[in-house]
């Protein structure tokens, strides 16, 4: 419910002030929605390898501010001319800052807005804290009986894999598919994902404690990535070629060994960020065989409320390696950082609702 007369108007907030340093924990007033915006009271938040590029300032923004975008948590209190929503609405939210007006938003094709304004919890003010604003635009509903937790971490995790997989690759039951870091806070879920669109996955990864990990779960097949293993040596190793590979790691490498682990007409989905080009690739091949090479960012509101909708039904299981309360989100990072975790992490900020 909204704030009552005499309510507490201060609230918790992880505030980074200078790039790469801590979190301090400090006390800040409890914001007051604008026209279009929403209070949230933020109930978690995930936390990801994402958050160490905002942490270092990969992502711009303006020091000091709050970080934090995968947050589950319960509408507060109403801007002006928000109608679509109520007051103790469970939500989660897109955190990236679409303008819902240029040609590219108004086509469903959000991901490309030509007017992005930033992020969540980097252009303003993210979800490491009691409370957080909103713009109305970007709330999405959490299916009843889904934990708000669970729903913050897959508006990311779930969510951009489903984007590579519906709108990237188009991909179809009983296809093929690689992923290239499948041991990762993201990669798992693609092969979730993968998995729940019908495809016979293989999941690949260097960390062979990751990878025993993968084996336990059930989830398809899983190869240990050694130094050197070409494109055609995984293809051999999972019985054959892909009609799609999702790549998470996106070195000069690992491209190389997507395309060349590609059949004919497959597509290969860059979805990780990295430096650097991939030398190697011939024009011939790829004409040949009629291959595609597509990048993927993140994910559309529709498509974000489908993937919550996959985890609601169970179709899709959403992993967390740890938990931790908000004052210990050093510790969070530490975890994150040192790759001590498998899946995600939540930032339990108050009690589960």
């Amino acid at each position: 419910m909204s704030a009552e007369p005499g309510a507490a108007r201060n609230m918790r907030a992880m505030v980074l002030h200078e790039w790469g340093g801590p979190l301090a924990l400090e006390e800040r007033p409890i914001p007051s929605p604008r026209a279009g915006e929403v209070l949230v009271r933020v109930i978690a938040c995930g936390a990801g390898l994402t958050l160490v590029n905002v942490r270092s300032g990969v992502l711009g923004g303006d020091l000091p501010f709050t970080m934090g975008h995968e947050f589950g948590g319960v509408i507060e209190r109403l801007g002006d001319g928000v109608s679509s929503w109520h007051v103790d609405q469970r939500v989660t939210a897109s955190f990236h800052l679409i303008c819902g007006h240029c040609v590219w938003c108004a086509s469903g094709r959000e991901t490309l807005c030509a007017n992005l304004g930033g992020v969540i919890g980097a252009s303003m003010d993210g979800a490491f804290a009691d409370y957080v604003i909103v713009p109305e635009r970007n709330l999405v509903a959490v299916p009843d009986g889904l934990e708000l937790g669970i729903a913050g971490v897959a508006s990311d995790a779930v969510a951009t894999p489903y984007h590579a997989a519906r709108a990237r690759a188009r991909l179809a039951p009983g296809q093929r598919a690689a992923v290239i870091g499948a041991g990762g806070g993201v990669g798992v879920h693609m092969v979730e994902v993968a998995r729940a669109f019908g495809a016979d996955v293989t999941a690949v990864e260097r960390d062979p404690v990751k990878v025993d990990r993968l084996r336990e779960l059930g989830l398809g097949t899983a190869i240990l990535a050694e130094d050197g293993m070409t494109g055609t040596a995984l293809a051999d190793a999972a019985g054959g070629q892909f009609d799609a590979v999702f790549d998470f790691v996106s070195t000069p490498q690992t491209i190389r060994q997507g395309v060349d682990a590609l059949g004919r007409g497959g597509v290969l989905v860059i979805v990780g960020a990295s430096t650097g080009t991939a030398d190697g690739i011939h024009s011939i091949d790829l004409i040949n065989k009629e291959k595609s090479i597509v990048g993927s960012r993140y994910a559309t509101r529709a498509e974000i409320q489908k993937s919550l909708q996959l985890v609601a039904d169970g179709n899709v299981s959403v992993h967390i390696g740890a938990r931790f309360d908000l004052p210990q989100i050093q510790d969070a990072f530490a975890a994150i950082t040192s790759n001590a975790v498998f899946g995600r992490v939540i930032i339990d900020v108050c009690e589960k609702s």
